[in-house]
């Protein structure tokens, strides 16, 4: 019966207070609504690789020089995982994973008369099906990789080559360039891997199908090494093992290494750790960020607090309309506990409505939201999701409802039913107080989205260092012959007289794709001071289409013979080799060391600028370009870059189509936009800074209820002093600005705390660029400006339609 009761007086206050109780429920709900929706997306991203067993590591390579990192790798050696098995008995299993780049170009997949380029196949050994808890749907595990020239591909894999059919048994062949044309047998078919993974694969071929013996070459860093370890190991004496095993197998070549104060060290990552906390070169894929969960938690916190604020500050300005029915309750001898349960029972009421309000809103948009943040999560609300929302409503509950409880059952009876107090001060000085916390965070939140987007915006219009623009990339043909050659010249022939198009080039890598080719070089005699550098095969045309800009030196020639043993290194190639300037190094012999057998003497004959070959995460690498007039070679050929001259691209396209199909008839027809391409390295950013800006308002919009709220009351109260200042001659303007300026003055000290607190924040954020803005004076000015104005503009609604009333119904009020 007294729950009944609670619950009744309750509900009568809520319709009592009608603008009040809307302005609650809607702060309450937008403000849950945001972090369901925070959680689902920080849950996705925490929830990486969790399906796989944790004893399972990813080795990893660090490069040290005098004592100094200057080198994280995600790959290393491919005779690195069975050495590990053999020599660590922690080890229970290992199994190499490599990428098809480093080893050919863009291979195709051809069943029938079905042919595709395949950007995702990897090669590796049969236990990689358990190591990475692969899931089989058919097929026999134990034995679907353990023989040349086997395949597993994945559901969607089979239903695009098969459909319709059993693929289990079928034959697909393999165009693998150099390493010839395989028919490989497909032994399974694996689950679609999920979208928190760190690598995603469709095709798994068997490792003894690549034609080369890898099992003792210690030199080849391409490929990724997993191991599974024993439930009771201790990772410290594992990496000493590790250490052990580059000490037994490279001995003399660390020692070669320490002379010039150069070692390298492995380490174990693992596996559910990588998402979120790694960022080497040559990751499989694009990562998370820890820090970017972060701070999407630190917004959610910063909204349900402001809605709470909210709640508390509107809560405990009315509850002084109260407090005769609380007087009269306590001396009819109702008991403290009484008195806060109903007041308790209330904020319970408020925070129910708006609980299950944010459920049905969340559900409604979250697809809205996955597709303006391009997130790829499951969009309906999980068990834990539900149970998260149950725990934020107690908390609201409690946390929203017991300073008003406890403040307004703290005064004497006799003086709540008489009326004879005021409302004290130190309940004035803390709603002031929840003012200030709400446009603190508001207009943090404000200068991070000023700072977020002109980040992104530096990274879109940032020049790169190459013309990308008008950019039309062709993936190479993936099936060649002996005819090749003639097909390429044919083909670029033929599309540099269409209309549309203005150049054509060849090269084995485009900007925005990592470089997988490296090979160390030299000055003649010291070979101590090796570096490793990236190289690009290129044709003559290549470093003109992209418009580079020549430090010193000219471009290749087809014309000059000796440019076939020529070198074009970047600034930053130069600066490694030890060259002071770009004229420097012109003219000069480099080795170019392939092997401890092969080694090449080659000329400098031009040094052009850096430039971003990759995101902007990253610092210019030194990089190599080696003019190749064999572009069989698997490293080359890949790319044919195409400057298009016309803005009508579905008829340039159409045209360049027609003559890819007259040069390379069998060969899919795969292209895309440079520009697009390489901006897609920043989509992780662009989905944070969406998320941010879309929260980041919801903030505002939630502090701006509560501030209309909470000047809706105050002009309420006040509505009497109104008309008296009216009939004296106040004008419309000095009412306004009498009851606006105090709350001015409030955002000003929220607007004071909030700099050095946003500053701190943005800069950590803009840590993780190598190139990045500097944050502008005008970042914390525009944030303040916008943040009076919103509210200046909020409290002014309230303050000049009161400010309009006729003074004799002013004065009428009570």
């Amino acid at each position: 019966m007294m729950w009944n009761n609670h619950l009744k007086v309750a509900y009568r206050n809520l319709l009592k207070n009608k603008i009040f109780s809307v302005i609650n429920i809607l702060g309450l709900s937008l403000a849950m609504m945001a972090c369901l929706m925070i959680l689902k997306h920080v849950s996705h991203e925490l929830s990486y690789d969790n399906f796989r067993k944790p004893t399972v590591y990813r080795i990893v390579d660090y490069a040290f020089l005098n004592g100094e990192l200057v080198g994280e790798r995600a790959q290393t050696a491919p005779a690195l995982a069975p050495a590990l098995l053999r020599e660590i008995p922690e080890v229970v299993q290992s199994s190499r994973l490599v990428h098809t780049a480093p080893l050919m170009s863009d291979p195709v997949m051809k069943a029938g008369e079905r042919s595709f380029h395949e950007e995702r196949i990897y090669f590796a050994d049969p236990v990689i099906l358990d190591l990475l808890s692969f899931q089989l749907q058919s097929g026999h595990h134990d034995h679907a990789l353990d023989q040349p020239n086997q395949v597993v591909i994945s559901d969607r894999m089979a239903e695009k080559y098969f459909p319709g059919q059993d693929a289990v048994g079928q034959t697909i062949i393999f165009y693998m360039g150099e390493g010839g044309n395989k028919q490989l047998t497909i032994t399974g078919i694996f689950k679609d891997v999920p979208d928190n993974s760190h690598i995603h694969t469709d095709f798994i071929v068997s490792f003894s199908t690549i034609p080369w013996n890898l099992d003792d070459d210690w030199n080849w860093g391409n490929f990724y090494t997993y191991i599974e370890l024993l439930p009771d190991h201790e990772l410290s004496q594992v990496k000493r093992k590790m250490s052990g095993v580059l000490e037994k197998y490279l001995g003399e070549t660390l020692a070669e290494w320490s002379k010039s104060g150069y070692h390298t060290e492995l380490d174990l990552q693992q596996i559910q750790k990588i998402h979120l906390d790694s960022n080497m070169e040559a990751e499989a894929e694009a990562n998370g960020s820890r820090s970017t969960v972060t701070y999407l938690i630190i917004i959610a916190i910063f909204i349900l607090t402001i809605a709470w604020v909210n709640f508390i500050n509107l809560t405990t300005a009315k509850s002084f309309e109260r407090s005769k029915e609380i007087g009269l309750r306590k001396i009819m001898g109702s008991t403290k506990k009484q008195l806060i349960a109903q007041l308790l029972t209330e904020s319970f009421l408020v925070n129910v409505l708006a609980a299950v309000l944010a459920l049905f809103l969340g559900q409604l948009l979250m697809p809205t939201f996955q597709l303006f943040t391009n997130g790829n999560f499951n969009t309906n609300f999980d068990f834990n999701i539900v149970l998260f929302s149950g725990l934020l409503f107690l908390t609201g509950t409690i946390f929203s409802g017991v300073y008003p409880a406890l403040a307004l059952t703290s005064f004497q009876p006799i003086q709540m039913v008489k009326g004879t107090f005021n409302n004290p001060k130190q309940g004035v000085s803390f709603r002031k107080g929840l003012v200030v916390f709400q446009f603190t965070a508001s207009i943090a939140l404000i200068v991070g989205t000023l700072g977020i987007r002109q980040q992104l915006n530096f990274l879109q219009t940032q020049d790169k260092g190459l013309d990308m623009g008008q950019t039309l990339i062709i993936k190479g043909p993936g099936i060649k012959d002996s005819t090749y050659q003639h097909h390429l010249e044919f083909f670029k022939s033929e599309v540099k007289n269409l209309a549309s198009v203005q150049e054509v080039s060849v090269s084995s890598n485009v900007p925005g794709k990592e470089l997988s080719w490296a090979r160390e070089f030299y000055k003649p005699a010291e070979i101590a001071n090796s570096k490793g550098i990236s190289i690009i095969a290129i044709d003559e045309e290549f470093l003109h289409l992209y418009s580079a800009n020549f430090l010193a030196g000219r471009n290749f020639s087809n014309e000059i013979a000796s440019d076939q043993g020529a070198l074009v290194f970047n600034e930053t190639a130069i600066r490694q080799l030890g060259f002071n300037k770009a004229e420097e190094a012109v003219g000069q012999t480099i080795v170019w060391h392939e092997s401890d057998n092969d080694t090449h003497s080659k000329t400098i004959i031009g040094v052009i600028g850096d430039f971003n070959q990759e995101s902007l995460h990253k610092k210019v690498g030194p990089i190599v370009f080696a003019l190749k007039e064999n572009l069989m070679a698997p490293w080359a050929g890949e790319y044919f870059s195409l400057k298009i001259k016309t803005s009508d691209y579905p008829v340039a396209l159409k045209q360049i189509h027609a003559e890819w199909d007259r040069a390379f008839l069998d060969s899919p027809f795969d292209y895309f936009f440079l520009d697009d391409y390489f901006n897609r390295q920043h989509a992780g950013d662009e989905q944070f800074a969406k998320i941010f800006s879309l929260f980041s308002g919801l903030a505002i919009i939630i502090a701006c209820l509560g501030l209309f709220g909470l000047t809706s009351y105050i002009t309420l109260q006040r509505t009497k002093e109104i008309g008296i200042r009216k009939v004296l001659g106040a004008s419309v303007i000095e009412i306004t600005t009498l009851l606006s300026k105090s709350f001015l003055k409030l955002i000003l000290w929220g607007w004071i705390i909030a700099l050095p607190l946003s500053w701190a924040l943005l800069n950590k954020w803009l840590d993780n660029f190598a190139y990045k803005i500097e944050i502008e004076w005008w970042y914390g000015i525009g944030a303040g400006a916008m943040a009076m104005m919103i509210a200046f503009m909020t409290v002014s609604f309230q303050s000049v339609k009161t400010a309009l009333m006729n003074p004799v119904d002013s004065l009428r009020s009570e």
